[in-house]
C-alpha cells in the first residue's frame, strides 16, 4: 500500500468483502474523504494508515461506524406504492385463503435502513381484514448498526411520511414535536435485527418467510453476491410465497429457482408450482396444464404462466432476414458498436454503458444473443438505472421466448422513463400473448394518450431494431383496441 490511491482501492475491497456493497471507481473520491475523516477522528496519521488499520481488524467496531457513511438510508414509507397495492389487493389475499389453517404469516424486510419499509409493511397487514386476529412477525434487517437504532425508536421525520394517506397517518402515528411515532400496537410486531447478506450461510430458516422485499439491495453487488444472496433468498421464501424487488431489479441469470409474476402495475417472484400441482393462489396448474382459461373480468393478480428457467436456453425465435437487412441498412453500425476480430469499427463517441447497449441492440440485430445476454448484463451492473439496459433486456426476452420475464424488464424500463411508448407497446403486446386482455388494452391506450399528448419518447438504443414509429405505433394500438388480429400485433415477428 504505496500512497492514498492504493490505499482507497484497497478500501473499497475491503467494504465489498464485508458488506458486498460495490463502490465504483467514480465514487472513489468520496470514499477517500470518508476514510480521511475516519482517520482524522481516530487520529491515525492518514488514510493508508487507516485502512491497514481496518484490514488488520486493529480498529474495533469501526465497521458499524464506516458503513452508515457510505451505504444509502434515505427512504420514506409506501415508496413505489404500486407494490404495496399488489401486496394488499392480490398477495395478502391469496396467501390468507392458503394458509388459513394456521393463521399465521411472517415477512422479512431485508435492508431495512432506518425502518420506513418494516413501518409500511406492518400498516398494511394491520389493515388486511382477511388476516384480522392472526399472529403475523416482520423482520427487518439491515448490516448497519446505526440504522437499525434509529428503526427501533419508531420516529420519521416529515419527508418520510409525507406519502402515507391522511387516514392510515392519524391511525397508526403519534405526532411528537417534528417527528412521528408509529403506534406501539403495529411497531411491535417488528424484529429488528443486524444481518449482513453476503455472509455465508445466511442465518434464516428454510421456507420461512410468507412474504420477502428485498428492494433496491441486490444492486450494489457483483454478480455472484447477487447469485449468492438469491439463492438464500429463494430457500428462505415458502411455497406460495412472493418476493418483491425494486422496480428495476431482475432475478433473470441470477436463479433459476423463482419465477416473475405480473401483479398488474408490478411483479413480483415466486417458487413454480410443479407440474400437475394446483397452484394454491391461482387456481391453475403447473407446467402440466394444457391451457388457460379466459375471463371476462381478471383478478387483480392473475395466475403466473410457466416461462424457461433463466439457467436453461430456450428455443429462440429469430428475426426475420428482412428486419436484419433493416437493421443493417447502413453500412455503419450504430454508434458505440464494440468491435470484435473482423467486426467493423464503431463510430467514436460513445463510452461506457452507452456503448455497450449500443453493441447489445446490434448484436440482438444479428441474434447474437448469447452475446446480447452479456452486454446487457454489462449494462445494468454498470447502471442499473438506465432503462435503456432493461428494454434490451426486455427484447432479449421477446425474441427468446420468454414472455413473462419480458414483462418484468419492459415494467422496469417503464418505471424508469414512462415515456418509452415502444416499450409500453412491447409490454401491450406480451400481456396479450398471455391473456391478459384488460391490462393489455389499458397499456395500448397509454400509447395513444402519450403520443397524442406529445410526452410519448422512442428510445435511440432500439433504433436498429424493428420497432414501429409514432404513426404505426398508433395504428397498431387502434387495431389491437378493436380486436383485430394478423398485422395488428405490435410485434408480429416475434410470435
Amino acid at each position: 500500500m504505496n500512497g492514498p490511491s492504493n490505499a482507497v482501492t484497497k478500501l473499497a475491497t475491503l467494504v465489498e468483502r464485508v458488506s458486498g456493497n460495490v463502490i465504483q471507481p467514480g465514487h472513489f473520491p468520496f470514499l477517500a474523504e470518508t476514510a480521511r475523516q475516519r482517520a482524522a477522528s481516530l487520529r491515525l496519521a492518514g488514510v493508508p494508515e487507516y485502512v491497514r488499520a481496518l484490514a488488520e481488524g486493529g480498529i474495533p467496531g469501526e465497521w458499524s461506524a464506516l458503513l452508515p457513511h457510505i451505504t444509502i438510508k434515505e427512504s420514506f414509507l409506501f415508496r413505489h406504492p404500486q407494490q404495496f397495492a399488489a401486496l394488499a389487493c392480490s398477495v395478502l389475499p391469496r396467501l390468507a385463503a392458503a394458509r388459513s389453517e394456521q393463521r399465521t404469516l411472517r415477512v422479512w424486510s431485508a435492508g431495512c435502513a432506518r425502518g420506513e419499509e418494516p413501518a409500511t409493511l406492518a400498516i398494511m397487514l394491520a389493515g388486511c381484514r382477511e388476516v384480522a386476529g392472526w399472529e403475523w412477525r416482520i423482520l427487518a434487517t439491515d448490516v448497519d448498526e446505526q440504522a437499525l437504532a434509529a428503526a427501533r425508536q419508531g420516529l420519521f421525520g416529515e419527508r418520510a411520511v409525507s406519502q402515507v394517506p391522511a387516514e392510515l397517518r392519524v391511525r397508526h402515528f403519534t405526532q411528537r414535536g417534528d417527528l412521528f411515532e408509529l403506534s406501539p400496537e403495529i411497531a411491535g410486531r417488528i424484529e429488528y435485527r443486524e444481518l449482513n447478506l453476503v455472509q455465508e450461510p445466511l442465518p434464516v430458516e428454510a421456507a420461512s418467510f410468507d412474504v420477502i422485499f428485498l428492494r433496491n439491495v441486490l444492486i450494489y453487488f457483483r454478480p455472484e453476491a447477487q447469485r449468492r444472496v438469491a439463492a438464500a433468498v429463494a430457500r428462505a421464501l415458502a411455497p406460495g410465497g412472493a418476493l418483491f424487488l425494486g422496480p428495476a431489479e431482475t432475478l433473470w441469470q441470477l436463479s433459476g429457482d423463482l419465477e416473475p409474476t405480473d401483479l398488474g402495475d408490478c411483479f413480483c417472484y415466486r417458487h413454480p408450482a410443479p407440474p400437475g400441482v394446483l397452484c394454491p393462489d391461482s387456481g391453475l396448474r403447473g407446467e402440466g396444464a394444457t391451457q388457460r382459461t379466459r375471463r371476462q373480468s381478471e383478478p387483480c393478480e392473475p395466475a403466473p404462466a410457466r416461462i424457461p428457467e433463466a439457467t436453461a436456453r430456450p428455443k429462440e425465435r429469430t428475426l426475420t432476414s428482412r428486419q436484419r437487412d433493416t437493421a443493417a441498412a447502413n453500412d455503419t453500425p450504430p454508434a458505440g458498436v464494440i468491435p470484435e476480430p473482423g467486426a467493423r469499427c464503431p463510430v467514436p463517441g460513445l463510452t461506457g454503458t452507452r456503448q455497450l447497449l449500443a453493441d447489445a441492440a446490434w448484436s440482438l440485430a444479428e441474434n447474437r444473443l448469447d452475446r446480447v445476454a452479456d452486454l446487457v448484463n454489462q449494462a445494468l451492473l454498470s447502471d442499473p438505472s438506465d432503462p435503456a439496459a432493461h428494454a434490451i433486456e426486455g427484447f432479449l426476452h421477446e425474441v427468446s421466448g420468454r414472455t413473462q420475464m419480458a414483462i418484468a424488464s419492459h415494467r422496469a424500463a417503464l418505471f424508469l422513463d414512462p415515456g418509452l411508448f415502444q416499450v409500453r407497446l412491447l409490454l401491450a403486446d406480451a400481456l396479450r400473448r398471455l391473456g391478459h386482455d384488460q391490462r393489455a388494452a389499458l397499456e395500448y391506450r397509454e400509447v395513444m394518450a402519450a403520443l397524442a399528448a406529445g410526452t410519448a419518447r422512442p428510445l435511440d438504443s432500439l433504433a436498429g431494431l424493428p420497432l414501429p414509429g409514432a404513426g404505426e405505433a398508433t395504428r397498431r394500438c387502434r387495431e389491437a383496441l378493436l380486436g383485430r388480429s394478423g398485422d395488428g400485433d405490435p410485434t408480429p415477428p416475434l410470435r
